[in-house]
């Protein structure tokens, strides 16, 4: 089977390709830097380092080839592959979706009748879904019937950390290194007609549980590591994993947002309590630097009604759960500040111009006067005394 790829960075490389060739696809890059495109046609190949907490090995990616995203070639590559993915940022799927409507346009008027499944592997909930909705906004109702018959469109989870890495001292640019976990779960209902075997996919038919399990035990415990760790100056992810107060704060708040999942989904206690010893592991990977400004990026989103801190300290209440550790985390990411992050400066400002309870109900939609802002606030101040 042949697959094309948008985005030939870290997750591209580092994941969805050793996942794909592992699995027998003939697979093609697509991205937009010309540099990487030059780097992948003249190499042919690559090595990943695979890191763990106790061992690295080094397996080779061969047999590749990569066209640039605005070459006109590349709808040539659309119109005949079996399934097409993405890596390459949420904002970059607009631009994607255009190529795509044009790929596939070729494809209905050369006649084929070949199902392609397409799934976006971006950091956004149902990011396929997204994807699918701006492509039915912009082509004309005639093709909507070969879409629905023929054009799958796969919503996903993915989890692996695959880090920023200066590759400066390997003679191939496009060494990367990657950690050995990795997780790839799709909606098994969304594909149009055979389900391709691809190797370390699970299929699902209850996405959304494993979504919210992701967000509320990965990012939740990710983030609160980084907001604690960066109020206590620390860089990347496993010096603050080394601070004994940090792991147990970071441990105590999975349970908790594990309990609302456990609660919400009827997840056996005992296989989530040894999901989230999973993942508090990977986070004391010293292999693995991840920076802590980069994992903290984005505070606005991150304290959203909807995200990983508010979410589950919001439903562990509603559930009378514990939730002391959960409100550390959000404590600590209102203290967040990073002069080159401009959500951290828009935050920084509106709780200084406006006051704390307010921000709150603005970018948390908490209500004005609740228990929940009450708690936070007592935890915003206290929080420096306490902790540092």
């Amino acid at each position: 089977m042949r697959a094309l790829h948008f985005g030939a960075g870290n997750i591209g490389r580092g994941f969805i390709a050793r996942v794909l060739l592992k699995s027998d696809f003939n697979l093609i890059f697509s991205d937009v830097d010309q540099n990487i495109i030059n780097a992948i046609n003249n190499y042919k190949k690559y090595k990943i380092k695979l890191i763990d907490n106790s061992f690295e090995k080094i397996i080779n990616i061969n047999n590749i080839s990569a066209i640039n995203s605005y070459d006109p070639n590349v709808l040539n590559v659309i119109s005949h592959v079996d399934l097409i993915t993405t890596a390459a940022g949420v904002n970059a799927l607009y631009k994607i979706a255009s190529i795509l409507i044009e790929g596939i346009i070729l494809r209905i008027n050369l006649k084929c009748k070949k199902p392609l499944n397409i799934i976006a592997c971006e950091n956004k909930i149902k990011a396929t879904s997204f994807l699918k909705k701006i492509i039915f906004d912009k082509i004309p109702l005639k093709y909507h019937d070969y879409f629905d018959e023929y054009i799958g469109f796969v919503d996903c989870t993915i989890d692996t950390i695959v880090p920023t890495f200066s590759s400066f001292k390997e003679e191939n640019s496009l060494f990367v290194i990657a950690e050995n976990f990795k997780e790839w779960i799709v909606d098994v209902n969304q594909f149009k007609g055979m389900v391709p075997k691809i190797i370390d996919m699970t299929l699902s038919d209850n996405l959304t549980s494993f979504i919210d399990r992701k967000i509320l035990t990965l990012n939740t415990g990710h983030a609160i590591a980084a907001y604690l760790g960066l109020m206590k100056n620390y860089k990347n992810i496993c010096e603050a994993m080394s601070d004994f107060s940090i792991q147990r704060i970071v441990k105590d708040a999975m349970y908790e947002s594990g309990l609302v999942l456990i609660k919400r989904y009827n997840f056996n206690k005992k296989d989530h309590l040894s999901y989230i010893d999973k993942i508090f592991v990977r986070f004391k990977n010293p292999f693995i630097l991840d920076k802590l400004e980069r994992i903290a990026r984005n505070p606005l989103q991150k304290l959203s009604k909807d995200e990983r801190l508010i979410q589950p300290f919001v439903e562990a209440m509603k559930y009378n759960l514990p939730y002391f550790n959960l409100v550390k985390g959000i404590a600590a990411a209102l203290h967040y500040r990073n002069i080159n992050d401009i959500q951290s400066i828009k935050l920084s400002s509106l709780i200084k111009e406006e006051g704390l309870e307010e921000t709150l109900v603005k970018v948390c939609k908490l209500n004005a006067n609740s228990n929940e802002i009450r708690i936070i606030i007592s935890e915003y101040h206290s929080i420096i005394k306490d902790f540092l």
